[in-house]
């Protein structure tokens, strides 16, 4: 009986324990997506938050909806114009490719809350 009583103890806890996991990766959850605007999550993401929120809201960023090419050349003038430090070549695709697939001008992430359709 008394192993009975243990292993039913064993297994609530898990259960506890898992259920407190939940919630606290939901939370998570939460406060990730509230830390980026709505930004989706995918690779890239980081890059244009940290390196493009550090010097304005990144929301300013998110409602452009630009081209490729168009935001190579707001980067050029970041860097140029704004004392932006220059982005190494991995940090600069990723930036470029997320910021094209996510605020081109077909604004793919228009739904995010950011963006105004």
């Amino acid at each position: 009986m008394r192993r009975f009583c243990l292993s039913i103890a064993c297994v609530l806890v898990a259960c506890v324990a898992l259920a407190a996991g939940t919630e606290n990766d939901a939370r998570a959850e939460a406060q990730e997506e509230a830390l980026f605007g709505g930004m989706p999550a995918d690779e890239g993401r980081l890059e244009v938050f940290g390196f493009c929120g550090a010097c304005h809201s990144i929301d300013l960023v998110l409602q452009q909806g630009l081209t490729r090419a168009v935001w190579e050349e707001v980067l050029v003038e970041m860097v140029r114009d704004q004392e932006m430090a220059p982005l190494r070549d991995d940090d600069r695709r990723k930036v470029l490719d997320y910021l094209e697939k996510y605020y081109g001008p077909d604004r793919r992430a228009r739904n995010s809350g950011n963006n105004p359709a």
